[in-house]
Parts: C-alpha cells; structure tokens; sequence
C-alpha cells in the first residue's frame, strides 16, 4: 500500500502536526484521521526513492532493543521521583547520538512548551507504534505512567521472545534445504556430465534410468541460463505479487490455510492479538478503541479486514464474542474463552490467559515441527542423491554382471 505525508492538527490542542500513514488511497486516509478526530490540513502521496529513504532512515537507525532499554530508564527515572522533561533531559544526555535519541530531543522540546507526553510522541507513530500512543495516552489518563509503560515493556518481551523462537526454529530447516538444493545442483551439473564422458568414450550402452538422468543433467547444464533467469522472475514476480493489494491478501489468507505452518501462524496472530487488545484495555482503554490499535499490531491483511467487520458488527450492538464466532477467524477454543470473560466482567484477565495459552502451544508445535522437519529433509535429500549414485553406478552394475 501507498505512503501518505499528513498535515494534521491534533485533536487535543490543536497543535500541528506531520505523520507517515500507509492506506489503499488518499482519501480513505482522510476519512479515518477525521474519524480519529483530527483536523486534517493536506496529505501528500510519498512516493520515490528519495521519500521512501527520507520517511525510512531514521526507522533503520531505531533498533528495538534501544527503544526498550530507553522505557526502563525511563520508568526508574519517573519512579524516582523526576519531571518527564527532566527524565528525557538525564536520558540524553547519558546516550551517544544516534536516530532515538534525535527524536528523543524533538519529543522533549514539545514537552517543554505544553504537549503531554502522548501528544508529544503522536508525530512518530509510524517511527514507534500506534500502541505505543495509546498505552502513554492510557498512563497520561490514569495518572500512573511508569505503570503502563511497563506492562508495555512485558507485552515488547514477551512478543519479541516468541517471535524470536520461531526465527530460530526456521533457521536450520532453512539452511539445510539451501545446502541440500545446491549440492544436487553441483551433482547434476559436474559429477553426472563427468560420469557420462567415461561411460560414452567406453562405448558403454547406459540403462534407461541413467540415460534418463544424462539427459536431464544436460539439459540443465545447457539451459542454466534459461532456468536461472526462470527462477529470479519467478521470485520477483512473487515478491511484486505478495506486496501489492490483492496479492497481499490472497498471501495473507495463505498463510492461515497452508497444512501444519498455517495451524502455527494462527494460533501466533490469536496469542499476540489477544495480548495486545489485553495491553490497551488495561491503560482503560474502551474496548472498540482498543480494538482499533489492536489490529494494527497484525501484519496480516485478512486479519485486519476480518476485525474490522467484528468492530462494525459491535457498534451495531453485538457482543465481541459473538461477532468474533462469526467472523471464525480465531480457535473456537479461545473465542469460548472470550465469550466466558465477557460475561464474568474479566475479560482483561481471560485475554492475558488466552495470550499465554497459544503463546506455549505455538512453543510446543514449533518444537514438533522442528524436530520432524530436520529428519524428513535429511530422508528426501537422501534419496534424491541415493537416485543419483544408483544411477550413474547402474552402467558398471550392469557391466560387472555381463562380465561375470
């Protein structure tokens, strides 16, 4: 989806400010922000190198694990007793210069001159994240931002932890698979041509599976070109495909089909909704607000668009758990967990239990998949080469046999 450049006027205030927001197009952009409530002056499409570069920069040079350590200096500083602007003036101050820190001076200047905090950080949403906002606005409301501010910090720690699990069950399969594809490559293009020489200058009659395999091997060796450029179309084509529109969705709705993986993917996306929306409602947070930034934190198109028509089916007066059920996008297990914790009045609590539920099973089932991926590849591989040597040796089998 494009990028959009807004001119906005915040709706606390008034003060003016510029934000990057990704729509489908300019004026479905303008109908949310003025729905948010802001008074919107202009927006621009950033589109080009030059504003793809501008608008990302500063996101590059922001890492994670900075934007946390600076929350936990943050809140200690807060808890001992320090103005915000004085909490931003000690963290500066102590930090070598780099893209947070250059924001970190901006947000504290409009601290300085008015803005609340969560006003002060609207401006670089799309640098931090639109949770982010809504969990210092939750604070700002409550009157206890260190509070809020680490129960973000768990929810970061916690989501990090998981996704970092499933990095790293992806990452052997992943190697094995490229090292397993390169070395029946190096087989077809140099050891069965090498073969095939000494068996034609030996006047040697090939068996139908070798000569098949002879074949096969030269016609990839004189048409690598072809099948090289084949494959990099093929995976641009995708690429192009994945990241448009359409493409993103049908991708998108893939992803939560697909045998085995898409059974993991879902119960990922429940385990990280669910402790998200249980994130904001703790800020108070009303539930079709906390909702809306919790979509956001999805990077799953169906998803998104199947929430929305939850949110619109709740406006109109319908229960959350029965709007999920007929949107059958999440385990029927956890939407009978919602339904509980909206009848008993605990539905922050039963959030968090569905959140650590799934989080442990897509723990479990990665650890499955891992463990039965490795051997599968290993037997695959196996006979893809065992097929290979049996077929290239078949010409001397048969010539000892003739011999004896």
């Amino acid at each position: 989806m494009p990028k959009f450049k807004c001119k906005l006027a915040s709706p606390r205030g008034g003060q003016m400010i510029e934000q990057f927001h990704v729509a489908h197009s300019g004026k479905d952009l303008r109908r949310q922000l003025e729905r948010d409530g802001y008074f919107v002056f202009d927006i621009k499409k950033a589109d080009g190198f030059l504003a793809f570069f501008k608008s990302h920069q500063i996101v590059n040079r922001i890492k994670a694990k900075e934007f946390l350590a600076f929350n936990h200096e943050f809140v200690v500083l807060i808890k001992a007793g320090l103005p915000i602007v004085s909490a931003l003036d000690a963290i500066i101050e102590n930090e070598d210069e780099c893209g947070l820190v250059t924001i970190l001076k901006k947000i504290r200047d409009r601290v300085a001159t008015g803005a609340s905090l969560s006003e002060a950080f609207t401006p670089y949403a799309h640098l931090f994240s639109q949770l982010y906002i809504a969990t210092l606005e939750a604070g700002e409301k409550s009157g206890d931002i260190p509070l809020v501010i680490s129960r973000y910090i768990e929810y970061s720690q916690k989501m990090a932890a998981i996704k970092q699990k499933i990095i790293s069950a992806s990452v052997y399969p992943s190697i094995l698979t490229v090292v397993s594809a390169f070395t029946v490559l190096f087989l077809l293009i140099y050891v069965v041509p090498t073969f095939a020489h000494t068996y034609f200058e030996a006047g040697a009659r090939l068996p139908l599976l070798t000569q098949t395999l002879v074949d096969f091997s030269d016609y990839i060796k004189a048409d690598y070109q072809y099948f090289t450029a084949l494959f990099i179309a093929a995976i641009s084509g995708l690429i192009v495909f994945s990241r448009s529109t359409s493409g993103k969705k049908k991708t998108d709705q893939w992803k939560t089909i697909v045998p085995l993986i898409g059974s993991i993917y879902r119960h990922y996306a429940t385990s990280k909704f669910t402790r998200t929306l249980a994130t904001v409602l703790g800020g108070g947070t009303p539930l079709v607000e906390a909702l809306k930034i919790s979509i956001g934190a999805l990077d799953n198109q169906y998803f998104q668009l199947r929430l929305k028509n939850v949110i619109d089916r709740i406006e109109e007066g319908a229960g959350f758990a029965e709007s999920l059920r007929k949107m059958n996008i999440f385990p029927k297990l956890a939407v009978k967990m919602v339904d509980a914790g909206e009848k008993g009045g605990a539905l922050e609590q039963v959030l968090v239990d569905i959140a650590d539920f799934y989080e442990n099973d897509v723990d479990s089932k990665l650890d499955i998949l891992t463990s039965a991926i490795e051997p599968a590849l290993m037997v695959i591989m196996g006979v893809i080469i065992g097929f290979i040597v049996l077929a290239m040796y078949l010409p001397i089998f048969q010539l000892a046999g003739t011999v004896s």
